[in-house]
Parts: C-alpha cells; structure tokens; sequence
C-alpha cells in the first residue's frame, strides 16, 4: 500500500484548515490549480511525505526506492505522488496517491517501468484529470473504506469531561503542529476495542497517546502491525519472527500542570528525588500489574494466547509520573530491572529499593515468575512536545512560535554528546524511534533478538556488568522550550535570535 499528502480534511488544504482553526497558524502547502490551468506535481521532502502517510509495506524496500516525492492541489483534492526506481529492471515507477474515504493516501494510479525519474513523474501528471474527476469532497473511494473516519479530535466527551491535553491541542495555536501529526497518524490506526477516543479525550489522554505513539514507532522500525487481537496491544512480525508487545504507563501525579514550566533549583531537586526513590516502586507496580493481569475470555497471561505462545513478550512502558521525569527516569528502571547500580566507576548490587518507609525487592529480572517478559522497552518520547516537533518538522508552521529541543544524541560514531537545535530549521532532523531503551531480561524463557528492533539503544547484563549499544546519529534524552512572540514580531525575533544565547532556565516542556 502507498500514500501521502500536505492536505487534510473535506476538501481543504492544510492552509485553509489554519486559516479556520487559528489565525496565528500558517502552512508551506502546494498552490492550488484548476483544471483549466495546466497541472504538474511539485517536489516536496521526504519528511513532510512521511508525516502523512503510514501505510508503506515494509517488503518494497527490498526491491525499490525511494527517489522522488510530490503533491499538487487541484479543485479542493490533494494528490501525492512517489517516484521509485526498481532494482529488479533498473526503471522508474511512480505512484500517484489520493485520500480515501477513511482519508487515509492511498495508490489511485500507477505508472511503471519509464527510463528516468523525470518522465516517470511526469507522466504520472498526466493522469491527474482523471483521479480529480472521480473524487467526492475531496476524497476518491476505494470501496473497501471503513463507514467513517477515525477522527479523534470528533467530541465524543462532553466539553465539560475534557481533558486539559486536549483544551490546549484544540485551543492554542502553539500546539496546532502537534494536533495535525496526531489526526494524520490516527487514520491510520485501528482501535480493537472501541474506547480509544473517548479514552484520548477524557481520562486516559497519556495511555491512549503512547498507543498512538508506539504505532507510529513500530511502523518506523519496519514492522507488520496486527491489531485483530484485542490482547495484547500489539502483535509484531518482521522477517519471519513475531513479537507480542503490551503497553503499560507509569501514570502521572494529580493536578500536575500542564504547558511551559520554568526550571528552578527546587524542581530540578525534587525530580531528582522522585526518580532516584519512587520511580522503582512505580515502575514495579506497573510492570507487575502486568505480569499478573489474566486476560478475558480465556484467562490466561499475555504469553499464554494462542497467538502469543511461542513468541517473545515485551512490555513497552512510559514514564508520565512527573514533569520531565520522562527524560532521567532510564536509569532508575535499568537499576531496579537488574539489580545493579554504578557507583564510583564500579557496579554494585542493589539488594533491595527503600522510600517513605516501603521497601520492593531489585532485580526484577531476576525473579522466577517474570522470566516470561523477555524484555522491558522503555519509550521516553510519548508527549504532546514529541508530536509537536514531529509536525513541525513536516512542515506545520506555527507564525507565533519556535521550538528549540536540547539534551543528548549520538555522533555518526555512537558516541554521545549534548546538543541543542531549532526544531522549525530546515537541517533538525529526529525519527518517532529515538530516546527508547530496549532492556533484555537475561533469564528469559524466549530471548528477543535485538535486531528487530535496530534503532534503538540496547542495554544487556553480563554477569555483574552492564552493556549498552548506542545505535549512531541517535536522540537519547531531548527537552523541547518554546518561544512564543506576537506575529508582527516574528521577523525581527527569528532575526535576533542566537541559539548559543538561549539559556535552560526560561520555560521549557517535558519529553
């Protein structure tokens, strides 16, 4: 399957929607045509093509890719188009995409085996009439169409039960990138049990966005997704091997504020407390919840389904306890998972974790009953700022607004080092996979194989050591702030602006 696009809903361009949604938001879109004028399609990136479409095979990176993507807007429909060269017979195909009725891109028209990219893509162009002629508010039918589209930002809770999250994605033209990469990512995704949006728009906004999340991440990773099963959360296949994932979240504190926080000196110690000494406990109840849950109708655990028996298990959490906890709480899950802290340079065993006068045995690796969680995947980039960042970098412009993301990546090499960059500069680049922690149980009934999860970091224990695969070109922790000024001042701020001046201690959010 193939698909993509720079403009949504009904008809109307990314810009248009802006335009009615907010007046502070503005988009780079494709300019429309008419018929009677002559039309072509106009390059676009590869990044902002990616950000609207989720539904590439992962087979057809064996025998294409990639050269050339596309759009052009003609009478309220958007086409997308991609060029690809075949390494089977050394030609050219282009694909022509359109939004279905579920406004998912998906091929309308194909064109193959052309000598180069140029006369592929242009004689792709030449069946643009055809495609508009057929299309119906600005979607062409496939027939095979859920009845209606999975609008998640459609009410579905009254005003009155909604949460805060989606207040802000609805009503604040900072966050209107963020809003876009979540609509665009949810029509692709498939909601077993029927609760997901009304979970997303009332109390379960941080669940249901790490499910959003993780799709988006498993796509990324080249992974067939089955969701015909409503347990576990996903099912995994990629070369031959199946891997069973179920998603759990470390909830966040109540009343906990939302939006830009400045960093103080007391904030920095009491996160630094919470994730040295309460993240353990959390993060065992979450994963022993887990672990005890017996699914309906059959009762039996995770590992035990007829679909899941025979594969390896992981349990994928995500940190929301507290602000920016997201961000340093890797250590705190690696130390109570294995059982062994760094201390002076040396590894020392940690018995057991003592808060508030509770105590939880470490090493939970260790004990007998979890040797069926074959590891722990730890994602750090399941927020509002993630999203944010991710629809900017597709091209979600935002006139009174900047995004600047600093904390740790890795060199071409693996080697760590800090950085700090602006998200809305054309050369920022970050995937859905980065800052997540595969953490492998050393006793477990059936390994995971690392490799099919290739880009992300590795933590293994030998014996009393420690073992950590950095993957090359990687985001390992991130903090995003945001700069907002008026519109008038927009020129002279981006003009004025020097990244070496900014300094941590303005107000920042969590990822």
């Amino acid at each position: 399957m193939f698909g993509v696009s720079e403009v949504p809903d009904d008809a109307k361009s990314l810009r248009d929607r802006a335009r009615t949604t907010s007046p502070h938001i503005t988009n780079l879109n494709v300019a429309p045509t008419s018929r009677a004028t002559f039309t072509m399609f106009i390059p676009i990136s590869k990044r902002r093509f990616e950000a609207y479409f989720y539904g590439r095979s992962p087979h057809v990176k064996d025998f294409t890719t990639e050269v050339n993507w596309y759009a052009c807007e003609v009478e309220g429909v958007t086409l997308l188009a991609v060029v690809l060269r075949c390494h089977i017979d050394d030609d050219y195909n282009a694909i022509v995409l359109a939004r279905d009725l579920a406004k998912r891109f998906r091929a309308v028209e194909t064109v193959v085996s052309l000598p180069t990219a140029d006369e592929a893509i242009q004689e792709a162009a030449k069946r643009i009439p055809r495609i508009v002629a057929k299309a119906v508010d600005g979607m062409v039918s496939q027939s095979d169409e859920a009845e209606s589209p999975f609008g998640i930002f459609a009410s579905k809770v009254p005003e009155h039960k909604q949460n805060q999250y989606l207040k802000m994605l609805l009503n604040d033209p900072t966050y209107y990138p963020a809003r876009v990469a979540m609509e665009e990512l949810a029509h692709w995704f498939e909601d077993p049990d029927g609760i997901f949006i009304r979970g997303l728009q009332g109390n379960e906004f941080n669940s249901r966005l790490f499910e959003l999340y993780l799709q988006a991440v498993f796509y990324e990773l080249d992974f067939n997704i089955d969701h015909s099963h409503p347990q576990p959360d996903y099912l995994l296949s990629k070369g031959g091997m199946t891997v069973a994932v179920e998603a759990a979240t470390v909830a966040e504190l109540e009343d906990e504020e939302i939006g830009d926080q400045p960093i103080k000196e007391e904030t920095i110690a009491a996160l630094l407390e919470h994730v040295e000494k309460a993240m353990p406990f959390k993060f065992q109840r979450t994963l022993a919840k887990k672990v005890r849950h017996r699914p309906e109708p059959l009762g039996l655990p995770y590992w035990e389904l007829p679909h899941t028996k025979g594969h390896p298990f992981v349990i994928a959490v995500h940190d929301y306890s507290m602000a920016m906890s997201m961000a340093t709480s890797q250590g705190s899950l690696q130390k109570f998972l294995y059982g062994l802290e760094l201390i002076d340079g040396k590894m020392v065993p940690v018995e057991r974790h003592e808060y508030e006068g509770r105590t939880i045995s470490s090493n939970f690796f260790a004990q007998p009953g979890n040797r069926h969680v074959s590891a722990v995947m730890l994602a750090t980039g399941a927020t509002i700022p993630k999203f944010n960042r991710m629809g900017r970098l597709a091209g979600v412009r935002s006139s009174t607004s900047m995004a600047v993301v600093y904390g740790a990546r890795t060199d071409a090499e693996g080697n760590p080092y800090p950085f700090k960059s602006i998200v809305d500069d054309g050369d920022y680049y970050e995937a859905w996979h980065d800052g997540i922690y595969m953490f492998h149980n050393p006793n477990a009934a059936i390994p995971l194989q690392p490799e099919l999860f290739h880009r992300v970091i590795h933590c293994f224990r030998d014996r009393d050591r420690l073992i950590e695969y950095l993957p090359p070109n990687y985001i390992l922790s991130s903090v995003t702030q945001m700069f907002r000024f008026k519109e008038s001042q927009a020129d002279e701020f981006r003009r004025q602006f020097n990244l070496d001046d900014f300094q941590p201690d303005r107000p920042i959010e969590d990822d």
